[in-house]
Protein backbone atom coordinates (compact mmCIF):
# COMPACT_ATOMS: atom_id res chain seq x y z
CA UNK A 1 0.00 0.00 0.00
CA UNK A 2 1.26 3.17 -1.23
CA UNK A 3 1.18 6.17 1.58
CA UNK A 4 1.11 9.82 1.05
CA UNK A 5 3.07 12.02 3.59
CA UNK A 6 3.36 15.06 2.15
CA UNK A 7 -0.31 16.53 2.66
CA UNK A 8 -1.12 19.92 1.23
CA UNK A 9 -1.58 21.72 4.35
CA UNK A 10 -4.36 24.66 2.68
CA UNK A 11 -6.26 20.91 2.10
CA UNK A 12 -6.07 20.14 4.60
CA UNK A 13 -7.02 23.42 6.61
CA UNK A 14 -9.96 23.88 3.96
CA UNK A 15 -10.93 19.67 5.55
CA UNK A 16 -11.56 21.02 8.93
CA UNK A 17 -8.29 18.91 9.84
CA UNK A 18 -6.36 22.19 11.53
CA UNK A 19 -8.12 23.17 14.45
CA UNK A 20 -7.97 27.20 15.06
CA UNK A 21 -7.45 27.52 10.99
CA UNK A 22 -9.65 28.37 7.99
CA UNK A 23 -9.30 29.73 4.77
CA UNK A 24 -10.91 33.35 3.96
CA UNK A 25 -11.50 33.96 0.57
CA UNK A 26 -12.59 37.10 -1.12
CA UNK A 27 -13.31 38.91 -4.35
CA UNK A 28 -14.22 41.57 -6.05
CA UNK A 29 -15.26 43.58 -9.19
CA UNK A 30 -15.61 46.81 -10.54
CA UNK A 31 -16.71 48.49 -13.66
CA UNK A 32 -16.60 51.99 -14.93
CA UNK A 33 -13.59 53.10 -13.27
CA UNK A 34 -12.54 56.86 -12.64
CA UNK A 35 -9.32 58.16 -12.67
CA UNK A 36 -10.08 59.71 -8.49
CA UNK A 37 -6.34 60.85 -7.65
CA UNK A 38 -6.79 58.86 -4.62
CA UNK A 39 -7.81 55.31 -5.89
CA UNK A 40 -11.28 53.74 -6.12
CA UNK A 41 -12.49 51.00 -3.89
CA UNK A 42 -13.08 47.69 -6.13
CA UNK A 43 -16.64 47.45 -5.78
CA UNK A 44 -19.88 47.93 -7.83
CA UNK A 45 -21.00 51.14 -5.66
CA UNK A 46 -20.98 53.13 -8.44
CA UNK A 47 -23.72 51.24 -10.16
CA UNK A 48 -26.22 51.93 -7.23
CA UNK A 49 -29.38 53.92 -7.50
CA UNK A 50 -29.55 56.48 -5.67
CA UNK A 51 -25.60 57.08 -5.07
CA UNK A 52 -23.61 56.84 -2.04
CA UNK A 53 -22.35 59.20 -0.80
CA UNK A 54 -19.09 57.57 -1.51
CA UNK A 55 -19.07 55.06 -4.26
CA UNK A 56 -14.92 55.73 -4.47
CA UNK A 57 -14.09 54.08 -0.88
CA UNK A 58 -16.67 52.00 0.82
CA UNK A 59 -16.92 53.42 4.28
CA UNK A 60 -16.51 52.09 7.73
CA UNK A 61 -19.10 51.45 10.55
CA UNK A 62 -18.14 52.75 13.84
CA UNK A 63 -16.16 51.26 16.54
CA UNK A 64 -19.34 50.64 18.65
CA UNK A 65 -21.18 49.25 15.68
CA UNK A 66 -24.71 50.34 14.05
CA UNK A 67 -28.24 48.94 13.14
CA UNK A 68 -28.35 48.74 9.50
CA UNK A 69 -31.14 48.24 6.93
CA UNK A 70 -31.19 46.22 3.67
CA UNK A 71 -33.42 46.76 0.49
CA UNK A 72 -33.41 46.10 -3.17
CA UNK A 73 -34.11 48.45 -5.68
CA UNK A 74 -36.51 46.20 -6.72
CA UNK A 75 -39.56 44.58 -5.51
CA UNK A 76 -39.24 41.52 -7.32
CA UNK A 77 -36.39 40.95 -4.53
CA UNK A 78 -39.13 39.96 -1.50
CA UNK A 79 -39.71 37.49 0.81
CA UNK A 80 -42.93 36.42 -1.00
CA UNK A 81 -41.46 36.58 -4.91
CA UNK A 82 -40.82 33.55 -6.95
CA UNK A 83 -38.25 35.36 -9.06
CA UNK A 84 -35.66 37.32 -6.99
CA UNK A 85 -33.67 36.89 -4.24
CA UNK A 86 -36.11 35.59 -0.58
CA UNK A 87 -33.27 36.23 2.21
CA UNK A 88 -29.94 37.36 2.53
CA UNK A 89 -26.89 36.56 5.33
CA UNK A 90 -24.99 39.07 6.89
CA UNK A 91 -21.96 38.26 8.00
CA UNK A 92 -20.56 40.94 10.37
CA UNK A 93 -18.20 42.10 13.57
CA UNK A 94 -19.69 43.08 16.19
CA UNK A 95 -18.29 45.74 18.63
CA UNK A 96 -16.34 43.04 20.80
CA UNK A 97 -14.96 42.22 17.36
CA UNK A 98 -16.79 38.96 17.16
CA UNK A 99 -18.49 37.39 14.24
CA UNK A 100 -21.67 37.38 14.23
CA UNK A 101 -24.29 36.30 11.12
CA UNK A 102 -27.99 37.64 10.56
CA UNK A 103 -30.69 36.47 8.36
CA UNK A 104 -32.77 38.88 6.52
CA UNK A 105 -36.00 38.77 4.56
CA UNK A 106 -36.28 40.76 2.01
CA UNK A 107 -39.19 43.31 1.43
CA UNK A 108 -38.28 44.60 -2.23
CA UNK A 109 -37.86 48.50 -2.17
CA UNK A 110 -39.02 48.70 1.09
CA UNK A 111 -36.17 48.50 3.87
CA UNK A 112 -35.93 46.26 6.60
CA UNK A 113 -33.44 46.91 9.78
CA UNK A 114 -31.47 44.53 11.46
CA UNK A 115 -31.64 43.52 14.38
CA UNK A 116 -28.53 43.62 15.92
CA UNK A 117 -27.47 46.76 16.79
CA UNK A 118 -23.29 46.61 16.95
CA UNK A 119 -22.71 45.92 13.63
CA UNK A 120 -19.05 46.81 13.17
CA UNK A 121 -17.93 45.92 9.87
CA UNK A 122 -20.07 43.67 7.20
CA UNK A 123 -17.53 40.63 6.43
CA UNK A 124 -19.95 39.29 3.73
CA UNK A 125 -23.12 39.46 2.00
CA UNK A 126 -24.89 36.77 0.09
CA UNK A 127 -28.27 34.94 -0.87
CA UNK A 128 -29.58 32.32 1.37
CA UNK A 129 -32.49 31.61 -0.92
CA UNK A 130 -33.65 32.18 -4.22
CA UNK A 131 -36.94 32.36 -6.46
CA UNK A 132 -36.82 31.05 -10.01
CA UNK A 133 -34.36 33.58 -11.64
CA UNK A 134 -31.81 32.13 -9.15
CA UNK A 135 -30.45 35.66 -8.53
CA UNK A 136 -31.10 39.15 -7.36
CA UNK A 137 -33.78 41.51 -9.79
CA UNK A 138 -32.26 44.46 -8.75
CA UNK A 139 -29.53 45.88 -6.64
CA UNK A 140 -29.69 44.71 -3.52
CA UNK A 141 -27.71 46.87 -0.79
CA UNK A 142 -27.13 47.32 3.42
CA UNK A 143 -26.77 50.76 4.51
CA UNK A 144 -26.48 52.72 8.02
CA UNK A 145 -30.03 52.96 9.54
CA UNK A 146 -29.31 56.49 10.27
CA UNK A 147 -27.68 57.47 7.10
CA UNK A 148 -28.98 55.81 3.71
CA UNK A 149 -25.69 57.12 1.78
CA UNK A 150 -23.29 54.92 4.15
CA UNK A 151 -23.62 51.71 2.26
CA UNK A 152 -21.45 49.33 3.43
CA UNK A 153 -22.25 46.22 0.75
CA UNK A 154 -24.36 45.37 -1.95
CA UNK A 155 -25.33 42.61 -4.06
CA UNK A 156 -25.14 43.90 -7.73
CA UNK A 157 -28.24 43.44 -10.22
CA UNK A 158 -28.36 39.54 -11.84
CA UNK A 159 -25.85 38.61 -8.73
CA UNK A 160 -26.50 36.07 -5.46
CA UNK A 161 -23.09 37.43 -3.66
CA UNK A 162 -21.61 40.96 -2.79
CA UNK A 163 -18.28 41.39 -4.69
CA UNK A 164 -17.01 43.40 -1.90
CA UNK A 165 -13.23 42.15 -1.45
CA UNK A 166 -12.96 44.10 2.05
CA UNK A 167 -12.66 41.96 5.00
CA UNK A 168 -12.14 42.91 8.68
CA UNK A 169 -9.70 40.16 10.59
CA UNK A 170 -11.82 39.00 14.32
CA UNK A 171 -10.75 39.67 17.90
CA UNK A 172 -8.20 36.96 18.81
CA UNK A 173 -7.27 35.80 15.58
CA UNK A 174 -4.57 36.80 12.94
CA UNK A 175 -4.95 36.43 8.89
CA UNK A 176 -1.79 35.46 6.84
CA UNK A 177 -2.87 36.55 3.09
CA UNK A 178 -1.13 33.36 0.88
CA UNK A 179 -2.30 34.70 -2.29
CA UNK A 180 -4.09 37.66 -4.93
CA UNK A 181 -4.71 38.25 -8.38
CA UNK A 182 -5.96 40.79 -10.54
CA UNK A 183 -7.00 41.64 -13.65
CA UNK A 184 -8.71 44.12 -16.27
CA UNK A 185 -10.91 43.64 -19.43
CA UNK A 186 -11.09 46.81 -21.14
CA UNK A 187 -7.51 47.96 -22.51
CA UNK A 188 -7.48 51.11 -19.66
CA UNK A 189 -4.08 50.66 -17.64
CA UNK A 190 -4.73 50.20 -14.15
CA UNK A 191 -2.78 50.23 -11.01
CA UNK A 192 -4.06 47.40 -8.31
CA UNK A 193 -3.43 47.92 -4.67
CA UNK A 194 -3.95 45.37 -2.31
CA UNK A 195 -3.85 47.13 1.18
CA UNK A 196 -4.50 47.09 4.98
CA UNK A 197 -4.73 48.77 8.22
CA UNK A 198 -1.20 48.35 9.73
CA UNK A 199 2.19 48.19 9.72
CA UNK A 200 4.63 46.67 6.55
CA UNK A 201 5.35 43.91 9.24
CA UNK A 202 1.84 43.38 10.11
CA UNK A 203 2.36 43.43 13.95
CA UNK A 204 0.51 47.02 15.05
CA UNK A 205 -2.61 47.83 13.75
CA UNK A 206 -3.07 51.51 11.93
CA UNK A 207 -6.59 52.31 12.06
CA UNK A 208 -7.74 53.91 9.10
CA UNK A 209 -4.48 53.79 7.59
CA UNK A 210 -4.86 51.50 4.37
CA UNK A 211 -1.13 50.82 3.88
CA UNK A 212 0.02 49.34 0.29
CA UNK A 213 1.00 45.61 0.76
CA UNK A 214 1.45 44.31 -3.21
CA UNK A 215 0.54 45.92 -6.28
CA UNK A 216 -0.01 44.67 -10.01
CA UNK A 217 -0.51 46.81 -13.35
CA UNK A 218 -2.90 45.54 -15.71
CA UNK A 219 -4.33 46.30 -19.03
CA UNK A 220 -6.51 44.12 -20.59
CA UNK A 221 -4.68 40.93 -19.24
CA UNK A 222 -4.89 39.00 -15.61
CA UNK A 223 -2.31 38.56 -13.68
CA UNK A 224 -2.67 35.00 -12.49
CA UNK A 225 -2.34 33.83 -9.00
CA UNK A 226 0.59 35.82 -7.52
CA UNK A 227 1.83 33.71 -3.93
CA UNK A 228 2.75 36.24 -1.49
CA UNK A 229 3.25 36.89 2.48
CA UNK A 230 1.13 39.00 4.56
CA UNK A 231 0.65 38.92 7.63
CA UNK A 232 -2.57 41.56 9.10
CA UNK A 233 -3.65 41.76 12.83
CA UNK A 234 -6.73 41.37 14.31
CA UNK A 235 -9.28 43.98 13.50
CA UNK A 236 -7.22 45.59 10.78
CA UNK A 237 -9.11 45.96 7.61
CA UNK A 238 -8.33 44.21 3.81
CA UNK A 239 -9.22 45.73 0.59
CA UNK A 240 -7.96 46.44 -2.53
CA UNK A 241 -8.08 50.21 -4.61
CA UNK A 242 -7.18 50.67 -8.36
CA UNK A 243 -5.68 53.39 -9.85
CA UNK A 244 -7.05 54.44 -13.54
CA UNK A 245 -5.00 56.09 -16.63
CA UNK A 246 -8.35 56.56 -18.11
CA UNK A 247 -11.74 56.53 -17.33
CA UNK A 248 -14.19 53.37 -17.95
CA UNK A 249 -11.25 50.46 -17.14
CA UNK A 250 -12.93 46.70 -16.09
CA UNK A 251 -11.17 45.50 -13.59
CA UNK A 252 -11.37 42.15 -11.14
CA UNK A 253 -9.70 41.15 -7.80
CA UNK A 254 -9.14 37.97 -5.84
CA UNK A 255 -7.33 37.59 -2.41
CA UNK A 256 -7.37 34.12 0.31
CA UNK A 257 -5.50 33.70 2.97
CA UNK A 258 -5.61 31.39 6.24
CA UNK A 259 -7.01 32.78 9.72
CA UNK A 260 -5.18 31.34 12.63
CA UNK A 261 -6.56 31.56 16.11
CA UNK A 262 -3.97 33.77 18.40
Amino acid sequence: MTYITNKDPFLEISRGRTPGQRVVRKKGERESFGTTVTGEDIWRGNELTPAPTSHTSVPRPPDVGEQMTVVSESNADNGATATGVLTVRIDYIDAAGAEQTEDVTLNGTTGVDTTATDIRFVNDFYALTVGSNGVAEGHIKIYAKSDSGLVYNMIAKGGNKGLVPLWMVPAGKTLHIHSWSCGEGNNKRLTVRLRATCTPDGDTLLPGVFLFKYVAYVNQTHTGDMTVSCKVPALAIVKASGWASAINGEVSVHWWGVLVDD
